[in-house]
């Protein structure tokens, strides 16, 4: 398990997505999407990680993504806000195209889909995750599955990999704040 992955996100409101624990779902599927990590401080707002990326299959048209995030009660239950299932591709360029792009220019490979199978060790690398498309989601704890799967024929669907998540949309952090404004 990963613990204290910070992700910081310009959703279309003011607020930031932490991370705080990252690991396999318990229908995991025969490929790890990420591995090995290790998390180190950078500083206040920013984490670096070293660990291993691999996608486990070539994308095409035959890979889809589904992705869902709940929100946890005060009584610990989590009810689901978001689930979206997309080609891979679609999904990719839908919400998190600005992640792919970083990870591939820091994997030294070029982004463009359909893609080949990737496997990348991944050493010091910043995460400043942007992700679009997304509505407003409210502050809370929040559990989020990621996971790859590839259609076989009959209609059946062959997980890959499984990443869960476990973090918090909360309030923007002030730092943040202006740092995006000097950038604007």
């Amino acid at each position: 398990m990963l613990s204290g992955l910070s992700i910081l996100n310009n959703l279309g409101t003011n607020f930031d997505i932490v991370f705080y624990n990252l690991g396999q779902c318990d229908k995991r599927g025969k490929v790890d999407f990420l591995s090995s990590f290790k998390v180190g401080k950078l500083n206040r707002t920013h984490l670096v990680y070293t660990g291993t990326l691999d996608l486990g299959v070539d994308i095409d048209d035959s890979v889809k993504i589904r992705a869902i995030a709940a929100l946890k009660s005060p009584s610990g239950h989590y009810s689901t806000v978001i689930d979206v299932k997309l080609k891979a591709c679609d999904m990719v360029r839908t919400f998190v195209l600005e992640i792919f792009q970083s990870v591939a220019e820091h994997c030294n490979i070029t982004f463009a889909c359909p893609i080949k199978r990737v496997r990348c060790d991944m050493k010091n690398y910043i995460i400043d995750m942007k992700v679009g498309n997304i509505p407003a989601i409210p502050y809370g704890d929040y559990r989020v599955e990621v996971t790859i799967l590839k259609s076989l024929p009959y209609a059946i669907e062959e997980t890959i990999s499984c990443t869960r998540a476990f973090g918090a949309a909360r309030p923007q952090s002030l730092l943040q704040s202006k740092s995006k404004k000097k950038h604007q």
